[in-house]
């Protein structure tokens, strides 16, 4: 996509998008509700035109190319099946409207639909499966589609938690034993860590960042990565000087230090920490350390998270995993706050203020 634009009316969907997704590649896109991300793929299918910009799929120009003749497929957000074809009919439709014969592809059929759990229900009619089933049946017949680009708009949305899970990884492993390219939109932030070789991080119709899932958690670039992107402490700090290798920074009268290789320019700064990297302890540590007392307490199922004032004012979020032996703090116990400097993340203060730049739009 180059310089990809798309207005309806007075609201930017997509404002001069550029992004090179590679052969084989598993690219997931996330982002706020309207930021564009559906908008974008339909630009690809064909869906939707673009007013501005232009789209390749391999070397050749698609944009007044019909959907038909792009040779992708599409799994919608909404379920699209034929009610009036069972299960299996479905599946086999698109090979079939090729003039691929069936007999040839019939063990790469049988196998996904054993892999999706349809292989009871492939005599039933769409109307007579729950959401999820027919959402299943709808991702198989993208896979055997023949179709060498596939986009996927939420495409385990319809689905339980726990069927999501392993169906996620069963997708990936498809789409690349296949050899395939998916560009695979999702607000499962956990979806996409775990099956994208890169992420498109958007936001009011632009790409802030596009990372490999470690290092957009680990070390984002941008201010809204670091907030959309999981969870983390914003803390606003000035950096005062450097020592052993580590930026000082002062916050609220108490200094901590940074391995933050790359030192922002403003003196004035953010401090990002995620919540699991913040060390609890009644043990008194030298460097980045504060005394502080537990506010709330809350169980997430896998951790602990402990919100804490610190003694010169800063709240800081804590998640402390059930191995750890602060388990047993409560609301008013005094504790001690380590933040480790390799963690500690260093951002310009944003002009327009730290609310409004991370604000999900």
């Amino acid at each position: 996509m180059i310089n990809v634009t798309k207005r309806y009316g007075d609201v930017v969907a997509l404002d001069g998008i550029n992004l090179q997704v590679e052969d084989k590649e598993y690219l997931c896109i996330i982002g706020p509700s309207g930021c564009g991300k559906t908008t974008m793929i339909k630009c690809i299918a064909g869906i939707v035109e673009p007013d501005e910009g232009e789209i390749y799929i391999g070397d050749k120009c698609v944009n007044h190319l019909p959907i038909e003749e792009r040779n992708i497929g599409y799994v919608f957000q909404e379920i699209a099946l034929f009610p009036h074809m069972n299960i299996y009919d479905n599946i086999c439709y698109g090979p079939f409207v090729k003039g691929y014969k069936i007999a040839n592809i019939k063990a790469l059929i049988g196998e996904i639909i054993s892999m999706l759990g349809l292989h009871e229900r492939i005599g039933n009619y769409p109307e007579e499966l729950s959401g999820g089933a027919r959402q299943k049946a709808a991702i198989a017949r993208v896979l055997i589609s023949g179709s060498h680009l596939l986009l996927l708009d939420e495409p385990l949305g319809s689905l339980d938690a726990k069927v999501r899970k392993v169906l996620r990884g069963e997708l990936r492993r498809l789409i690349k034993d296949l050899g395939l390219t998916a560009i695979h939109v999702t607000h499962d932030q956990e979806e996409a860590m775990s099956i994208a070789d890169r992420i498109v991080v958007m936001r009011s119709g632009r790409i802030v960042e596009v990372g490999t899932p470690l290092d957009l958690y680990l070390r984002p670039k941008n201010l809204f990565t670091a907030y959309f992107v999981g969870e983390a402490n914003f803390l606003e700090g000035e950096v005062v000087g450097e020592e052993n290798n580590y930026v000082k920074i002062d916050i609220n009268g108490s200094v901590f230090y940074s391995a933050c290789k790359i030192v922002p320019n403003s003196k004035k700064v953010v401090v990002a920490i995620r919540p699991e990297f913040v060390q609890v302890s009644k043990k008194v540590r030298s460097k980045g350390a504060l005394r502080g007392t537990i506010k709330n307490k809350f169980f997430l199922g896998n951790s602990i998270r402990y919100e804490i004032l610190a003694e010169n004012g800063i709240t800081i979020s804590a998640k402390v995993p059930l191995s750890s032996r602060f388990l047993n703090l409560g609301v008013g116990d005094s504790i001690n706050v380590f933040l480790p400097q390799k963690f500690l993340l260093l951002y310009p203060y944003p002009e327009e203020g730290l609310e409004k730049a991370i604000s999900i739009e």
